[in-house]
């Protein structure tokens, strides 16, 4: 009683919170510098908008560090009913006061903005950089997710599914299709970015960026653990959090996840979000989540790239099928890192290329399904990838954008004859 009881204190006093600032200009507020500040930037203007405000109860009810901010960046949500009141978005600064007293207070109301794009996302991490200064900052990326594919691309393949039109005999053979086109378990997955129509690319995420070092990004988003997305944001951060297969709409449990970012235990966030998961009963126990130490991704590229150089014809003969996948259905962009090399060019080639990736992901936990699709704890090694097999056309010209890539090498640059 007493824990709900406090919750609705806390409601109350962030709903006061996100309706007590009415202009666009910041408040003039001189924030001192703290130990962190984290942001957590949710893109819930989409069906996941009750789940936010859901989420957003959990972080206002659990941890707050003596001397940091946790920064929301969110809709302006009414929690009790977690309906959303209109279609701004608020920063929510969460902090202890010098008595040591919870406080939270509307540091910035801004006009409309699509939060999915990049000039969105640089907004936000600016202000809060300069409301909340820190010696260090966290980021965590909350919204759908579709891993490093194009924009729009998941959705146009899962119409083809549906129709089976577009889709290779090879395609159709090797993996079943939604029934009727339609997913069941839909209503339980997240699958960064989804706004109006409009979605971010990893490039995107990286130029909003520019600068500004994270400590941590953390991605409670389907799909987002991939080697593409992790290698790619190496330089932006010291550790990467992400699931290669997708995310439930409980997300991260946050009342538990906090003092783990705050304490700079990154390995005990994946732990916490394993745990949580775990503890759960039928199709909702279903995680897939790792940490990465990003110093060690250049290692993974130069071993991988060994191996590329050496099978990479190997590549259109594959018996993909053989391979750990982290999705269902036929979504087949998202496969084990390490099991693909292994299937590919036998475990002994293997082994250093293994060791690398081993060193790089310092934590990694499943609960050996998402949902009907198995995985094989043995087979986990905490980081996706795409295999061009089947060769899609329009895929590889986008994958040759990514830093893996170009320095792994799995699929090779256009060569003028």
């Amino acid at each position: 009683m007493k824990i709900w009881k406090y919750l609705a204190v806390c409601s109350t006093i962030i709903i006061a919170a996100l309706t007590s600032c009415s202009k666009v200009e910041p408040k003039d507020v001189v924030f001192e510098e703290k130990d962190k500040t984290i942001l957590l930037y949710f893109a819930s203007h989409n069906n996941l908008y009750m789940d936010a405000a859901a989420n957003i109860n959990k972080i206002i009810g659990g941890y707050v560090p003596d001397n940091g901010n946790i920064v929301l960046y969110c809709n302006n949500f009414d929690l009790t009913s977690r309906q959303m009141k209109d279609t701004l978005t608020l920063l929510v600064n969460i902090f202890k006061d010098k008595d040591g007293v919870v406080k939270t207070d509307t540091i910035y109301r801004f006009s409309y903005m699509n939060s999915c794009t990049k000039n969105a996302m640089k907004s936000v991490i600016n202000i809060t950089k300069t409301m909340c200064p820190a010696k260090e900052y966290g980021l965590v990326l909350w919204s759908h997710g579709t891993g490093w594919l194009p924009e729009g691309y998941y959705k146009q393949y899962a119409y083809a599914s549906a129709t089976s039109a577009q889709m290779s005999s090879n395609e159709r053979s090797m993996f079943p299709t939604r029934p009727g086109g339609i997913d069941p378990y839909a209503h339980m997955v997240k699958s960064f970015g989804s706004e109006l129509g409009v979605e971010m690319s990893v490039f995107d995420i990286k130029e909003a960026i520019g600068d500004t070092h994270f400590d941590f990004i953390a991605m409670d988003a389907c799909f987002m653990g991939g080697i593409e997305i992790a290698y790619q944001l190496r330089d932006c951060c010291d550790y990467f959090i992400g699931s290669p297969a997708e995310i439930l709409t409980d997300s991260f449990p946050y009342d538990k996840v906090i003092e783990s970012m705050f304490k700079a235990d990154y390995t005990g966030v994946s732990k916490n979000v394993y745990d949580y998961y775990n503890a759960q009963t039928g199709d909702y126990q279903s995680v897939t989540i790792a940490t990465v130490k990003c110093s060690e991704l250049g290692e993974v590229a130069s071993q991988a790239r060994l191996l590329f150089d050496q099978y990479r014809d190997g590549i259109p003969s594959l018996d993909v099928t053989a391979v750990q996948r982290y999705f269902r259905y036929d979504d087949h962009w998202f496969y084990d890192l390490n099991d693909f090399l292994v299937n590919l060019c036998g475990a002994s080639a293997t082994a250093n290329f293994t060791a690398a990736l081993e060193k790089a992901v310092i934590a990694k936990y499943t609960t050996g399904k998402m949902i009907n699709l198995e995985i094989n704890p043995a087979k986990f090694s905490g980081l996706s990838c795409y295999i061009n097999n089947p060769e899609e056309a329009t895929l590889i010209t986008y994958y040759r954008k990514y830093d893996w890539n170009t320095d792994a090498g799995m699929i090779l640059p256009v060569t003028s004859e």
